[in-house]
């Protein structure tokens, strides 16, 4: 077996559609000769008489390790070069053997021209090996998502910032190898620890990362966990072979492991099988396990059906480590919510923000900066310091609000009641709780590390320009005066 690459013209706006004419030719040309008497397939290839396999530039010729099999494909593409004018790249190109040696093997590299190769190698950016990979196989993986961190580390990112990037970036980063791979847990833990201290910034995390990957509506943040999410991508590869799709894996799946009509429910692993197989049979295993018989399990199989594909989601939701429903997290995400204060108001709710009396080990002064005197925690800096008092009062007279708030759980309880609907006055009530929150830790936090005093007036000005500009975008027409 051998793989290299071909190239066209660059700049020629014709060169896709041509260069699928020439695989396409080059493809019909190996059938046919593949056929002669001559030569004989690679032994697990044999049945489905697969003899290459092509992806764009990439291509992957299999025979049977003897000369004339391989002479046969190598007339194929001198053949090809004659009428296309394109010719294997033999610097990109290697041979790989299995159970060839001595003369066997030096007449094989002087009729190719190509350099026996070792694997693993890379074939569409992953690496392919006869053996379980090792750690270090999974290097490229690490280094794709360790590259966008370093990227994103110079510019100036609020945490709701680095979440999204977590959640939309890395996260769709690591979907490619974790489809395809079992991936090892301790290659899982080093690049959630690279999320993990991306987000925070910091060797202290606030919140654990498996309260994290909760969604939002049971107090996390939606983030994947990637042990689930590499379950239910290879969840669907088992379901696959269950409904016998019509593609060359599952084919060949079939006619090498599921010999004799064996079904996939009754396939049992041996130790030469590769690790991929294996996983595919825990995962079964583990959901006959939970619903208590194999029928159970392909009815549950059949709910995460979607117009013929199995919906992945489905599975990540049956998969995942799950918690009760909180009754405050639509309060605090929505769409016209700014993020970073939804964040702050998200790590109040939690109580994870790092206010002095949750710093005792730090052995820091405890009073509160704001108002100098009083035990800093998060109820008496959001709501009876006298600076986040006066703040509040002004907010509520503004907006019409007359109910008094003590605790951040309160204050989100009755944003819950009292803001219903989508009216321009309960939208900048929602918006309300999450900036004050925000401008009342900025100010604190500025109080602290720079030394700047916030007034009052001109916290309240900012609070209010902010939820005027938000409700004015979204209703020209909504009744919110400034």
């Amino acid at each position: 077996m051998f793989n290299g690459k071909k190239g066209l013209r660059q700049g020629d706006p014709l060169s896709p559609f041509l260069f699928l004419l020439c695989i396409e030719y080059l493809s019909r040309s190996l059938k046919v000769n593949t056929n002669s008497l001559g030569f004989k397939f690679h032994p697990r290839c044999g049945k489905l008489r697969l003899s290459h396999l092509a992806f764009a530039d990439d291509l992957m010729l299999m025979a049977r390790g003897d000369i004339p099999s391989v002479r046969i494909i190598m007339d194929s593409l001198r053949d090809f070069g004659l009428k296309s004018g394109l010719c294997a790249n033999l610097l990109k190109s290697s041979l790989f053997t299995a159970g060839v040696y001595g003369e066997e093997l030096v007449q094989m590299r002087q009729l190719t021209g190509i350099p026996v190769g070792a694997m693993p190698f890379r074939y569409l950016g992953v690496p392919l090996a006869a053996q379980r990979l090792q750690l270090d196989h999974f290097a490229p993986f690490v280094d794709k998502v360790t590259m966008y961190i370093n990227s994103w580390m110079a510019s100036s990112l609020s945490f709701a910032g680095r979440a999204e990037l977590i959640r939309s970036v890395l996260q769709g980063v690591d979907c490619f190898w974790l489809s395809i791979f079992p991936v090892p847990n301790a290659i899982i833990e080093r690049v959630t620890r690279l999320c993990r201290n991306f987000l925070w910034h910091k060797r202290h995390h606030p919140v654990s990362w498996k309260s994290m990957c909760l969604p939002k509506s049971e107090g996390g943040l939606g983030f994947r966990d990637l042990k689930t999410w590499n379950d239910s991508l290879l969840a669907k590869s088992f379901w696959n072979i269950h409904k016998k799709k019509d593609t060359l894996w599952v084919r060949w799946v079939h006619h090498i492991y599921l010999k004799r009509n064996v079904s996939a429910w009754d396939w049992k692993c041996i130790s030469d099988d590769s690790p991929l197989l294996k996983r595919l049979v825990a995962i079964r295993d583990k959901i006959c396990l939970v619903e208590g018989s194999i029928e159970a399990a392909k009815r549950r199989f059949s709910s995460w059906e979607i117009g013929g594909r199995m919906c992945i989601s489905l599975g990540y939701e049956y998969f995942r480590y799950k918690e009760s429903r909180l009754p405050w997290p639509s309060s605090v995400w929505n769409s016209y919510v700014t993020p970073k204060h939804a964040f702050t108001l998200w790590l109040a709710a939690r109580k994870r923000l790092p206010t002095k009396d949750r710093l005792t080990f730090l052995q820091v002064e405890e009073s509160c900066a704001l108002c100098v005197g009083n035990r800093e925690s998060a109820t008496h800096l959001f709501f009876q310091c006298t600076f986040s008092y006066m703040v509040w009062r002004c907010i509520r007279d503004w907006l019409g609000i007359s109910r008094g708030m003590s605790t951040i759980s309160s204050a989100l309880k009755w944003i819950k009641k009292e803001a219903r609907g989508s009216s321009g006055k309960a939208k900048a009530k929602k918006v309300a709780l999450a900036c004050t929150v925000y401008h009342i830790w900025n100010a604190r936090n500025r109080r602290i590390f720079e030394g700047q005093t916030q007034e009052v007036v001109s916290t309240v000005f900012k609070i209010k320009l902010h939820i005027y500009r938000i409700v004015f975008t979204l209703d020209p027409n909504a009744s919110v005066e400034f």
